[in-house]
């Protein structure tokens, strides 16, 4: 008896699957550490944002910062097929059954994107109504409109798959045309922008089917961009947690060699060298604590004032101290590790050294940036109250939470 193939059913379980994944690894992301965190930085970043829109004059161009906040929210973002490795070989000659999966696919990849536009509209409305005159009453046709771009985004990029270049000419076609029908629609009646706008995205993507109808889909490429997908999703978590599933990359960074001579040629040094050696050239590593660095600093140069300057280098010296905990225990699964003879009061040492200056170059960082923000009485305060939570944290924080790690 044959079997039939039901891409239904095999869509649900997939997705139940997935799904499951992603709600264990949010529990470790969203904890009550962070949560606070986000709670009082959010809190200081609305009220001084409410006060920043007040003095806000018609030359201000809202609009332009708009289009390129919204154009990267809306075009940001692939399918969601949930392909794996195998299904190269064994889904392949289902590709026609599998139309209602890829559908399937499409919508969720889409309601699962969508927060992040109406994120950054409702965050930019009272910005674009104090510069415009416009009324608040546009957001929900906004909404609705930038939906239907969005949706055409997904839709577009899964048919453009099916081409050759289609990370190249067709992402182009996709970021100008999505500028266009913002930059149309936040600065002009709706009268005739909407009609032009539906006319615009049905007209392209009736061109793209045409263009994809006798294609087969490209399995090796959709499956490579699922994994690339979900590695970016691992790299997050394993900020908080560690995640098996994540493929790290390494490179060399001879460059930056000079960082290692400090450390003595001794065994009580052997984990501060494996630490630096591994800071440096993991990506995922180096990568958060560059991005942390960066963000936390254009914050504190574009946002000026002294106590926001203090919340923003606190705020951000935590969360470089707390996601770089989990460092710890990076070197677990090397079983020829175990065989050196050394003692792991060392190791805690070395360790909590290491997240020590971490923090201290970002507090000096954030302490000459109070500085020139300030006058220097105010920028002195400012690298004080720093480094007087790098020692707090150091001291009593990371050696709390190193011992609770190495009992596990």
């Amino acid at each position: 008896m044959k079997l039939e193939f039901n891409s239904r059913e095999f869509w649900k379980k997939r997705f139940s699957t997935y799904s499951d994944e992603v709600v264990k690894y949010l529990r470790y992301i969203f904890n009550d550490h962070l949560l606070f965190v986000l709670i009082i930085g959010v809190g200081a970043l609305i009220f001084y944002y409410s006060a920043w829109v007040k003095t806000l004059t018609p030359v201000f161009p809202a609009i332009p910062l708009m289009v390129v906040m919204l154009t990267a929210a809306i075009v940001f973002g692939s399918v969601a097929t949930l392909l794996k490795r195998p299904d190269a070989v064994y889904l392949i000659v289902q590709e026609k059954e599998m139309a209602h999966y890829f559908k399937k696919a499409q919508m969720t990849s889409f309601w699962m994107q969508a927060y992040l536009y109406i994120l950054v509209l409702l965050a930019a409305m009272p910005m674009y109504a104090a510069v415009t005159g416009f009324s608040y009453d546009r957001f929900f046709v906004l909404v609705v409109m930038l939906g239907l771009l969005k949706l055409w985004n997904i839709f577009f990029s899964f048919q453009a798959s099916k081409l050759e270049a289609s990370d190249t000419g067709w992402l182009y076609f996709r970021v100008l045309l999505t500028a266009l029908i913002v930059y149309l629609l936040l600065g002009f009646s709706f009268i005739w922008t909407i009609p032009v706008t539906l006319v615009l995205l049905f007209s392209s993507y009736y061109m793209l089917l045409t263009k994809t109808r006798e294609l087969t889909i490209r399995w090796e490429y959709l499956i490579d961009k699922e994994e690339a997908r979900m590695n970016r999703f691992y790299r997050l978590v394993n900020l908080f947690a560690d995640v098996p599933h994540l493929k790290g990359t390494v490179k060399r960074r001879s460059y930056l060699d000079f960082l290692y001579r400090p450390i003595p040629y001794a065994k009580r040094k052997t984990f501060a060298y494996l630490f630096s050696r591994t800071f440096v050239r993991t990506n995922e590593y180096v990568g958060l604590y560059v991005r942390l660095t960066i963000i936390a600093a254009i914050l504190m140069i574009f946002i000026q004032g002294f106590y926001l300057n203090i919340l923003f280098s606190l705020i951000f010296l935590y969360l470089t101290g707390f996601q770089f905990i989990p460092m710890l225990k990076h070197f677990d699964g090397q079983l020829m590790l175990k065989l050196y003879p050394i003692d792991d009061a060392w190791r805690s040492r070395s360790f909590i050294h290491f997240v020590r200056i971490l923090l201290a170059f970002q507090a000096i960082l954030f302490g000459i940036i109070g500085i020139a923000q300030n006058d220097s009485v105010s920028g002195l305060i400012i690298l004080a109250i720093n480094l007087a939570f790098v020692g707090l944290f150091t001291f009593l924080y990371v050696p709390y939470r190193v011992k609770k790690l190495l009992e596990q």
